[in-house]
């Protein structure tokens, strides 16, 4: 039997230990995550078993309709409905339950300490990669680069099953509805693990994640202004309106009422983000109090409005289309030039980015001798590593930047290591390859950020809620109609959370006011 939030309010209220208070806490954002490094790292241990990253699987769109459209034979699924720890299905939308309980909202400002951080500024240019050639995904909190998602199966994802035509009919159309943000449309290439991006799933059906009722799409939500970067979405349709909606759900926006809109899931042609303030679609299509960035909608069409202007969230986060012609500058702070160290030193290590728009990525790679033994995505922006009991030998330590217009810049700068040294002398420096070649997966790949460094699985939060999309029969791949976001109460409901509740104190759901 289903079980519905106001049920779980009700169980609280029944318990007398409902106490009436303000139900959101001030600056709650489970996405705008602050850094914890430095990464400490032992090198000798590091020399000694490297673990160095996987080339990226590359897309070929011409293996499209010849590949198998289906997970191969014995390749186990995760049990359906399963949802991660600390989500909740309610009605038609799948959330954080916190959120969906209405204990927290989403504060319509991140931190300044957060924007601080280099990456998060807006504007910021973006990546949305369009993978119609499938691959194994891992469960755990959203990171694009390695394959990780919330809504992950255990088995591998299948291939698109249409032809390739269909698949560049649908790109074309996805690049003509994100033709005004600076959002880039890619699918011959996967992007490199240093730039961070949203990757869209097309291909397979509902039964290939964890969700449980027929759907024409589904992505994670509750990430108001797309705070978090690498977020992993699936279309289950042939809709290039369902692209577009599930990315901006994993952005921030909600739905709203309107066939002719792509945050709409009622079936209609040619459709488009919204340039104007548009009712939202509560009650009808996510469940009541399932607008999980209802606070931020209101910065942008008034508080109490209830509606959403597509365009004007995009453009704040994305700004527009004009291309990034300035490469990002990097440097080290520690330390400072080359360093003259004895066997077993410890050494610090920290680098300043600065780009012209926000989304830059960055990695630090390490060889010893000639030999790469570390090469990590500092996916958690601490740009603070200390590498401890350094093994006799040279060592170059490259930190290395790049946008989403492929320009790549390095800093560099060598460690000497060996009995009697001492001292240290200037040096360090930076490289700029406006074309991007060089410093890429194919020249040494990006990092599995496993084993010393601390990871996105585990530390971050779990992502936000999830909403999906009604699956629609069509066979035109860059069709406009259909979209939108379905599913069934999920067996389990936000019955889960009532007991870590109980003694808190908290209320009803009541919404902040600025």
């Amino acid at each position: 039997m289903s079980r519905s939030v106001e049920t779980a309010l009700w169980l609280l209220a029944g318990s007398c230990l409902l106490v009436p208070a303000a139900a959101s806490a001030e600056g709650y954002d489970p996405y705008a995550v602050m850094p914890k490094g430095p990464i400490v790292v032992d090198m000798a241990e590091r020399v000694r078993a490297p673990r160095l990253p996987e080339a990226q699987a590359q897309p070929d769109l011409s293996l499209l309709g010849e590949a198998p459209a289906k997970a191969p034979k014995g390749d186990v699924q995760a049990p359906r409905g399963t949802l991660p720890a600390g989500w909740v299905q309610l009605g038609e939308v799948v959330q954080r339950e916190e959120v969906a309980l209405g204990f927290a909202a989403v504060s319509p400002e991140p931190s300044p300490a957060w924007e601080d951080i280099e990456g998060n500024q807006y504007p910021r240019k973006h990546t949305l990669f369009m993978n119609f050639n499938g691959g194994k995904l891992y469960n755990g909190a959203d990171n694009s680069a390695e394959s990780r998602s919330t809504l992950a199966g255990s088995g591998t994802y299948p291939t698109y099953g249409g032809a390739e035509s269909s698949a560049l009919a649908m790109i074309q159309a996805v690049k003509e509805d994100m033709a005004s943000l600076g959002v880039v449309v890619k699918y011959e290439k996967r992007p490199h693990k240093t730039v961070p991006y949203t990757m869209v799933m097309i291909g397979g059906d509902w039964e290939d994640t964890n969700i449980d009722s027929p759907a024409g799409g589904v992505a994670p939500g509750t990430d108001c202004e797309a705070r978090g970067q690498r977020h992993v979405v699936y279309v289950f349709d042939n809709q290039s309106s369902t692209v577009g909606q599930e990315a901006a759900h994993a952005w921030g926006l909600d739905h709203t009422i309107g066939a002719d809109r792509i945050m709409s899931y009622t079936p209609g042609l040619n459709k488009h983000f919204g340039d104007n303030c548009q009712p939202l679609c509560e009650e009808g299509c996510q469940g009541p109090g399932s607008i999980g960035c209802r606070m931020i909608h209101e910065k942008y069409c008034g508080e109490d409005s209830e509606t959403q202007n597509d365009l004007a969230e995009l453009a704040f986060i994305f700004g527009t289309n004009e291309p990034d012609t300035e490469p990002p500058t990097v440097a080290f702070t520690a330390p400072i030039g080359d360093q003259f160290l004895e066997p077993g030193s410890d050494v610090k290590v920290a680098g300043e980015i600065h780009d012209n728009y926000g989304g830059v990525g960055w990695k630090l790679m390490v060889t010893k001798d000639g030999e790469t033994v570390f090469d990590e995505v500092d996916y958690e922006k601490d740009l603070a590593w200390t590498f401890t009991n350094l093994p006799k030998g040279v060592y170059e330590v490259v930190l290395e930047a790049e946008d989403h217009f492929d320009h790549v810049t390095q800093a560099k700068v060598t460690l000497h290591v060996f009995a009697g040294a001492s001292g240290e002398s200037s040096g360090g420096e930076e490289t700029t390859n406006g074309e991007g070649t060089g410093g890429g997966e194919g020249e040494g790949g990006n990092s599995d950020a496993t084993g010393d460094v601390p990871t996105s699985d585990g530390e971050e939060p779990d992502t936000g809620g999830t909403s999906l999309v009604p699956a629609t029969e069509t066979t035109d791949g860059a069709g406009g109609g259909g979209g939108g976001c379905r599913i069934s109460p999920h067996a389990g409901g936000p019955l889960g959370l009532v007991a870590p509740l109980l003694g808190l104190g908290l209320a009803w759901r009541t919404r902040r006011r600025r």
